[in-house]
């Protein structure tokens, strides 16, 4: 699962992108709206999949696809889904602490590159 992915994603409110590293058992990156995402992976219960949790510092006055939510002060969405390990793309449900599940397409760009 290590490597680099392209996240297109779409709730009530609209559509992003953004881009994650996964590396060593953590998950980081950012999206279009300025959201910073940190976060963990770790093998799923179910065979072939993998578990990922992630925390989105939201930045005070950025719109989020979630019910066009727009907070004056930076906030957190937590964000769950379970992912196919060994496949280039996938199509999955991201349930939030907002009450709210995501639809996205997570699709693996790169390995990481022996430098990191």
């Amino acid at each position: 699962m290590e490597g680099m992915y392209v996240v297109e994603f779409e709730g009530s409110a609209g559509s992003g992108g953004a881009t994650l590293t996964f590396k060593n058992g953590k998950v980081y990156g950012f999206d279009l709206g300025g959201g910073i995402y940190d976060g963990h992976l770790h093998r799923g219960s179910q065979e072939g999949m993998t578990n990922v949790e992630v925390v989105v510092k939201m930045p005070a006055g950025s719109p989020s696809v979630i019910r066009g939510i727009v907070q004056p002060f930076d906030w957190n969405v937590i964000a769950k889904a379970s992912i196919p390990t060994n496949v280039v793309s996938a199509q999955v449900q991201v349930l939030t602490n907002m009450g709210e599940t995501i639809r996205a397409k997570f699709t693996r760009m790169r390995s990481l590159p022996l430098a990191a």
